[in-house]
């Protein structure tokens, strides 16, 4: 009877399915979750109407209905205790209920008489190994987690997660690395240029961390592929608290060869069968240093005078000097260095995250939260490994600042109302001043000879193959993103299985961009002058880009519903996107250059009217200046809106096993890099292929998501599998060239053109955390296939001769397998961790010297991403010990990444699929020694950190 009452919901469920398969798909997520339940009296089982049901240590609460339920809505995620309190009733308090952000958290009780007066019952809330409420895949990591894993940064949490794999940034489930969100307490702090995060988020500060790989809410929009929901600290309210954690290290690198190579000396020792330095190891020329990274950090947290006002603060610095290794052979002007190896991927960072928040009444909170980060780096360039000191500076602020209300009108409705700015201002260059005496001429102008050291001429050797002998990068970039956001929300408990939620917002981007590189300036006859002078491209060159005051607006609104029975949960919404780029494109294709026209009706003035410029016309008093040419060049684009319904279906089939559905449509507006690249149309009058340049008319692009999956728990285990697909629509790329009024001039611009898919299998097993051990083991199988990877591939592979892509390849990031486990144990003092993540090769593809030689006509025997990388294993190990002195509590801890040392491929030579073998190796002539040891083609070697945490 009971396995037929499990196929009878079963088929429930399917029908259900083929009802509801439209247009739609969610996953309730949000900032806070709801505590619901029933009081009923022990002795009869009747209901109790007016208990008062609260959460200790806040002003949240309800009192029970007629039929003894009740409601607490906006709990902020944690672990709480319940009260229930009836005159005559023996008070009952239920410790551990455990509250997610978007989840409903069930807590009954079963009120005795009171026999003692004051009589009080503890209860100790059994932990929730199912949520029956969840409609789609996601993975919640709670504080207390985080503390005991393996980690440093948010990004190696979100790498364990199923469904997420990380090449030149994270990828959910196949898609663009800038198809994420990243929501902190409600309001985005993705950075619209590029898709980045505008700030660093330290795992110190983090509540709780959501990751949504499955369809989200409608809540949620500019996403397709996967939403970061965090929720961060707030200070206590009874007492201050605080930490204090410090480490350092080092790497741990036994090999040898690494300095040989470096300097490219000791040739004959390392050389093997013609194969200079064929077995050094690439990181063999690490030091020991325990103070190659260090780190501190501090947090704080308590009232302010009153627990009405509370305070959480937190800043943290880190620095390392990298794993990746020059010898400063040269120096920036060309003379000879002192040969001592130089760190080449140094990287520090500041980041600071701060919480005020001030009870204005007992039901109307307002918190002024900020987060920000300053790194600043020298990024890993191959070219000059021989003169370090000449690669480029980076510096990147970022800073997000809001302020939140939230007014509970009763313990079954809410709003909250969100205002926000985020600003963000990178910069990379050598030196500040462009116009600095130190820039020189060798990296544009090379020299035949030039005197390393004095009296000591010698050839200045340059090509392929050889590392910068002097010289420094000639690039300058800088960009200012700043964004103002405005959010409101509005949460009710409707009716007993409605929870209703809608809500808008707009957001406004200002951006202003400037790149160019240095020149040599010139005197009034075009002269290059003497000694070498930097001088900035004029404003109307083709190699200075700018644009300034760029201010796109983006507004939504959304609409949703919880509806929860015993039986099923649903959830359902409907969400309306709007964008307007506000920035004019050119009205006439064919003349895009509004500095130079082509046509001779966009220089001079058409006196007659006629529309043709005759020979009487073409005067220099007849041109029109660059302010009347603004007149007439630009068009408005239309603005951009779609509706977005979607819904998912949870059901229960078992006491503890859930079947569950999503399906939804999805939009994302393209990165504002893309709307504004090389904004101008700087076109040359000279016969070529130019692009690829922003399209301010760009259209938003789509996604549909489909999941189906099982959720089944026993005791502290617990096991998910899920099945996906993602259908993608309207992907950046290139578009087909576009003929100007000049013969052979022609320019591409990116355009809506691109398609992708995506089809996979996650499956989780795990062990919650209980008598000292537990574990989380994920698996997913993913296939991720598309036209092109990245917006500009169509473009380069036209200037390349190469056919468009007619077909879906395996895109850069499409790894098939992978494996990702934790195990952690622990007792009362002590704990620890171990990490393991392994994963199948991803794709490259193979280049064949021999058709290169026979000519560019000779198409490759295989397609793009048509071979594999070899797989890729880490083991990471965490282990700390607690101690107890004055009521202080110390903690010691060690942490080793990359346990086992491996040298894990990040890169390949296409001709041979190895990171460490390439056939031009055996022209060692033509090249300068050691050119094709490649540690960048591997992953960070093991290193080792021990540290020392009080708290407080």
């Amino acid at each position: 009877m009971k396995t037929q009452a499990i196929i009878s919901k079963a088929l429930i469920f399917f029908a259900g399915l083929l009802l509801v398969g439209g247009p739609i798909g969610s996953a309730l997520a949000q900032t806070t979750g709801k505590i619901t339940g029933r009081v009923i009296d022990a002795a009869t089982g009747a209901p109790l109407p007016g208990v008062s049901v609260y959460i200790e240590g806040t002003t949240l609460g309800a009192a029970t209905d007629v039929d003894g339920e009740y409601v607490i809505i906006g709990v902020r995620p944690g672990t709480y205790t319940v009260v229930a309190s009836f005159v005559g009733y023996a008070t009952e308090r239920r410790e551990g209920v455990q509250v997610g952000s978007g989840l409903t958290t069930r807590v009954d009780f079963a009120l005795r008489e009171e026999v003692i007066q004051g009589e009080e019952i503890v209860v100790v809330a059994p932990p929730i190994t199912v949520r029956k409420d969840l409609t789609s895949s996601e993975a919640r990591v709670t504080a207390e987690t985080i503390d005991r894993l393996p980690v440093q940064e948010v990004s190696q949490v979100l790498t364990l997660q199923a469904g997420v794999t990380e090449r030149g940034g994270l990828h959910i489930r196949g898609g663009r690395a800038s198809e994420v969100v990243v929501m902190v307490d409600g309001v985005p702090v993705t950075d619209n240029f590029d898709g980045s995060t505008a700030v660093q988020l330290e795992n110190e500060g983090i509540q709780e961390l959501q990751v949504i790989s499955g369809t989200f809410n409608a809540e949620y929009g500019n996403a397709m592929s996967g939403v970061i929901n965090v929720v961060t600290k707030e200070g206590r309210s009874d007492r201050w608290a605080g930490s204090i954690k410090t480490y350092s290290g080092s790497y741990l690198v036994f090999g040898e060869g690494g300095e040989a190579y470096l300097r490219g000396v000791e040739v004959e020792r390392y050389t093997r069968q013609g194969i200079q330095y064929r077995d050094v190891d690439p990181y063999g020329y690490l030091p020991i240093n325990p103070t190659h990274y260090y780190n501190f950090e501090a947090a704080l947290e308590g009232p302010i005078f009153t627990p009405r006002l509370t305070l959480f603060g937190l800043v943290r610095y880190f620095h390392n000097d990298g794993w990746l290794y020059g010898a400063r052979m040269f120096n920036m002007d060309g003379t000879y260095g002192d040969s001592s190896l130089v760190p080449m991927n140094t990287y520090s960072k500041l980041s600071w995250q701060g919480n005020l928040r001030f009870q204005v009444t007992p039901n109307l909170f307002l918190n002024l939260i900020g987060l920000g980060s300053v790194t600043r780096s020298r990024p890993y360039d191959l070219y000059w490994r021989w003169n370090p000191d000449g690669r480029t500076r980076n510096y990147d602020l970022g800073y997000n600042l809001k302020l939140q209300l939230k007014h509970l009108l009763s313990s079954r409705t809410f709003y909250t109302v969100h205002l926000a700015t985020f600003r963000r201002h990178a910069w990379s260059r050598r030196f500040d001043d462009p116009l600095d005496p130190r820039y020189n001429g060798l990296a544009i102008l090379t020299p035949d000879s030039i005197e390393v050291a004095p009296g000591v001429w010698v050839p200045y050797v340059t090509g392929g193959g050889r590392f910068a002998r002097g010289g420094m990068d000639m690039n300058h970039f800088e960009r200012t993103s700043q964004a103002y956001f405005a959010k409101a929300d509005l949460t009710s408990q409707v009716a007993r299985n409605h929870l209703v939620k809608l809500g808008a917002e707009v957001r406004i981007d200002r951006l202003d961009f400037t790149a160019f590189s240095l020149i040599p300036a010139t005197d009034a006859e075009g002269n290059v002058i003497q000694p070498f002078q930097p001088a900035i491209p004029p404003e109307t060159s083709p190699q200075y880009q700018h644009y300034e005051d760029v201010s796109p607006i983006t507004a939504s609104a959304y609409v949703q519903d919880k509806i929860e029975f015993e039986d099923f949960v649903v959830n359902v919404g409907l969400r309306f996107d709007y964008f307007d780029a506000r920035t004019p494109v050119p009205a006439d294709p064919e003349d895009p250059n509004i500095y130079f026209p082509f046509k001779k009706i966009h220089i001079y003035r058409d006196l007659n009217g006629d529309g043709v410029i005759t020979v009487d016309e073409e005067r220099e008093d007849n041109r029109y200046t660059l302010e009347e040419r603004e007149t007439f060049w630009w068009k408005e684009p239309k603005p951009k809106f779609q509706l977005s319904p979607r819904l998912g279906i949870s059901y229960p089939i078992t006491e503890a096993g859930v079947l569950h559905f999503s399906y939804g449509h999805f939009l994302q507006i393209p990165t504002l890099n893309l709307l504004f690249a090389g904004y101008g149309y700087k076109i040359q009058n000279q016969s070529g292929q130019y692009g690829p340049y922003g399209n301010p008319d760009l259209d938003a692009q789509r996604t549909v998501m489909y999941e189906i999956g099982f959720r089944q728990g026993l005791g502290p285990f617990l096991f998910d599998v899920t099945a996906y697909y993602r259908d993608v629509r309207d992907w950046v790329s290139t578009s087909t060239p576009i003929e100007t009024e000049i013969p052979g001039v022609v320019y591409v611009i990116y355009t809506n053109r691109d398609y992708a898919s995506t089809r996979g299998v996650t499956a989780t097993f795990s062990r919650r955390f209980e008598d000292g051990w537990g574990f989380d083991v994920s698996y997913t199988y993913q296939v991720a296939e598309g036209s092109n990877s990245n917006p500009d591939e169509e473009f380069f592979a036209r200037l390349n001769n190469q056919q468009p892509t007619l077909t879906l390849l395996p895109l850069d990031w499409d790894q098939r397998h992978k494996v990702a486990a934790a195990f952690y144990l622990g007792g009362k003092n002590w704990g620890a961790s171990m990490v393991s993540v392994w994963g199948s090769g991803f794709p490259y593809t193979p280049s064949f010297p021999e058709a290169a030689i026979a000519g560019p006509d000779v198409p490759p025997t295989f397609p793009r991403n048509a071979r594999r990388m070899p797989s890729t294993w880490q083991v990471d190990l965490y282990a700390y010990r607690d101690f107890e002195i004055a009521g202080v509590r110390p903690r010691l801890f060690v942490q080793v990444y990359n346990l086992l040392d491996r040298r894990n491929p990040v890169a390949v030579f296409s001709d041979t699929g190895r990171p460490d073998v390439t056939l031009p190796q055996q022209q060692a002539a033509s090249f300068d020694p050691g050119y094709f040891v490649r540690p960048e083609h591997y992953s960070e070697p093991r290193r080792l950190h021990v540290g020392l945490e009080l708290r407080f």
